[in-house]
């Protein structure tokens, strides 16, 4: 059996959506199966310090975001019939299970600790392949196939967070460079999201650098942004209160509508250094 303390730092976090999306697949209503993440989980011991990072919602929030970012991947795939997925940080993300199995090509990128529990876990394929590398080793861009940009969908899911902001702006420069016309689906936090994972982060070995006020500073990074999706408001059957304060008191509406953003958004070619908003697309069909 794998121990959870064989991870540091950032790598531990994978536990934490691993269970939400074990405990989501045990719910009569749950937004999606996963049968790997349930028996992944069970396969993993559980420290006893992560119970001061999770909660119940924790355990929305994930399963909001994996869903959101499943309906992203399984309309790409849809959409080009030879398309790849990476998925950048990947953890124990199991997606390719949900949405990709026999259908596409999948790569799952993250550091070798956490490949190497992979290993333990699941099976790779000349379909499902795993690459032992940061993020940041620009060398495991040499190892994408030769295929369109176009098909070309990466997924960074709950990974930005953890980059400084320098980081991140050098990741998307050299996808851009590679890539142009690729997709790129994130999530990111605003302040509220800042305030409420920022310190138990920290405490946890893995603090948090990244945030931002809303897509416009997504885009100022040379994306192109397609979709928005914000967290609070999606499936709001699985939240409480927050819906009404959402809708009813604009100062937190907006907070709250900027918490976390699920993005959807396109690769622009370094040429052209500024992406373009929702807002922008729109106006432009508009006018």
């Amino acid at each position: 059996m794998t121990s959870s303390k064989q991870f540091t730092g950032v790598s531990r976090t994978l536990l934490i959506p691993l269970r939400a999306r074990a405990e989501e697949h045990a719910r009569a209503d749950a937004l999606f199966r996963d049968p790997q993440a349930q028996d992944w989980f069970q396969s993993l011991p559980w420290g006893a310090d992560l119970e001061n990072w999770y909660d119940w919602r924790y355990q929305i929030c994930i399963s909001v975001r994996t869903k959101l970012l499943d309906d992203i991947a399984a309309h790409h795939i849809a959409t080009y019939p030879n398309s790849l997925v990476v998925e950048l940080g990947a953890g124990l993300s199991s997606r390719y299970y949900r949405v990709g199995k026999g259908k596409t090509e999948w790569i799952e990128l993250d550091v070798p600790e956490v490949i190497d529990t992979r290993l333990t876990l699941d099976t790779q394929t000349s379909e499902h392949r795993f690459l032992a590398t940061s993020v940041l080793d620009w060398a495991w861009m040499d190892e994408i196939p030769a295929i369109p940009s176009e098909g070309i969908l990466f997924i960074a899911e709950g990974l930005l967070y953890y980059f400084e902001e320098s980081e991140v702006k050098q990741l998307v420069q050299r996808l851009r460079e590679r890539f142009a016309g690729a997709t790129l689906a994130l999530d990111v936090g605003g302040i509220v999201f800042k305030q409420f994972n920022a310190n138990k982060a920290a405490h946890f070995g893995a603090p948090m650098k990244w945030f931002v006020e809303d897509e416009r500073d997504v885009a100022a990074l040379g994306l192109s942004v397609v979709k928005v999706f914000p967290l609070l408001n999606c499936y709001p059957e699985r939240w409480s209160l927050i819906p009404w304060l959402y809708w009813w008191l604009p100062f937190w509406g907006s907070l709250l509508r900027n918490f976390c953003l699920i993005l959807e958004t396109r690769l622009n070619p370094v040429n052209n250094n500024y992406g373009r908003t929702q807002k922008d697309c729109d106006r432009q069909v508009a006018g």
